[in-house]
């Protein structure tokens, strides 16, 4: 390397060590996590009112949701960032509890701040929200993980803890399921879509009676991707299509399921495979990754897992059906 290359590279190591200072002394107001959880959950740091700072400069917000979540779909495309819909289903038929989780990216959280509000207001117009504080979020996490604690941000700061540790499955990973709490699991990914359905299909995993959780990952279309998708299609079917003539958006849905026994979460594994493929979907066990899907979706999607498709945006709207799914009621 010569002198002069040696040169721009110091100062480009100055430059590069200036930034990150003056990104930390942006995001002061936001208290560090442990170290344990850094390492574990790629937390950096969080403001309590309930936003999330991780690594990739990716920010996280929890929210309950109350409306028709099929209309999300409508305003996806106006949102800065990417939203994660994550339903969970009680073992007596209950009706789903529906949570949304808001993605941000950005390094100053002042920035990210505005981004979230401004995203917020587009949801407002297709459901109702309530905003999860840090240590709401992180009990609801526990409750799903079936542990028995109270979450206090301030007292887990104080001793150190590995938040991971204590709020999410302990996980037994094998090549074909999961075992965590006494319990038998196994977590499904979609990996291709049809282009319609028949309507409601998470209704139709209510009536199943088995305790399991469903993440859906949306967001919109760049325009290039939406340029390029559209190229695509004009290719494999050799017509030019309208620019408006369909709609379309990403879409991801991973499902993990919960049993007291194997042979019950396989009874159940061949009821949802079935009625999936025959409604066109492919849908595969996440083999020798159960358990990072299935803590995925426990996390509301602090842990990130997710394979995005292109998809028409109504059929979002005709997986999750019409009706209001209620919001969570749990104690915090």
């Amino acid at each position: 390397m010569s002198a002069g290359e040696r040169a721009i590279a110091k100062e480009m190591r100055r430059e590069e060590k200036e930034r990150k200072k003056r990104i930390r002394l942006a995001n002061k107001m936001l208290i560090p996590a442990s170290k344990k959880t850094l390492e574990s959950m790629h937390l950096n740091s969080f403001d309590p009112s309930g936003t999330f700072y991780l690594d990739d400069d990716r920010w996280l917000k929890v929210y309950l949701a109350e409306g028709e979540i099929g209309k999300l779909s409508d305003v996806c495309k106006s949102l800065k960032g990417r939203i994660r819909i994550t339903l969970h289903i009680g073992e007596e038929s209950d009706r789903a509890t529906c949570h949304l989780s808001l993605m941000e990216t950005g390094e100053i959280y002042e920035e990210v701040r505005q981004l979230i509000l401004s995203d917020e207001s587009e949801l407002q117009k297709a459901v109702t929200l309530k905003p999860l504080s840090v240590d709401e979020a992180m009990n609801l996490i526990a409750v799903n993980a079936f542990k028995n604690i109270r979450f206090s941000y301030a007292s887990y700061v104080r001793g150190n803890k590995d938040w991971k540790k204590e709020c999410l499955l302990e996980v037994a990973d094998e090549a074909q399921f999961f075992k965590s709490a006494g319990l038998y699991g196994k977590s499904f990914r979609i990996l291709s879509f049809p282009k319609t359905c028949n309507k409601e299909i998470i209704r139709q995993f209510e009536k199943l009676g088995c305790l399991m959780h469903i993440a859906m990952d949306l967001n919109s279309l760049t325009e290039e991707e939406r340029f390029d998708f559209k190229r695509a299609i004009e290719k494999k079917y050799n017509r030019r299509l309208m620019q408006e003539e369909e709609d379309y958006i990403n879409l991801s849905i991973s499902m993990v399921v919960f049993g007291d026994s194997l042979d019950a979460v396989e009874i159940v594994e061949e009821t949802i495979t079935s009625f999936l493929l025959g409604q066109g979907f492919l849908v595969v066990p996440a083999f020798h990754n159960h358990g990072a899907v299935a803590q995925s979706a426990i996390s509301l999607g602090l842990l990130d897992q997710s394979i995005m498709r292109n998809v028409r945006s109504d059929l979002f709207k005709e997986i999750v059906g019409g009706e209001s799914h209620a919001d969570a009621k749990v104690e915090v």
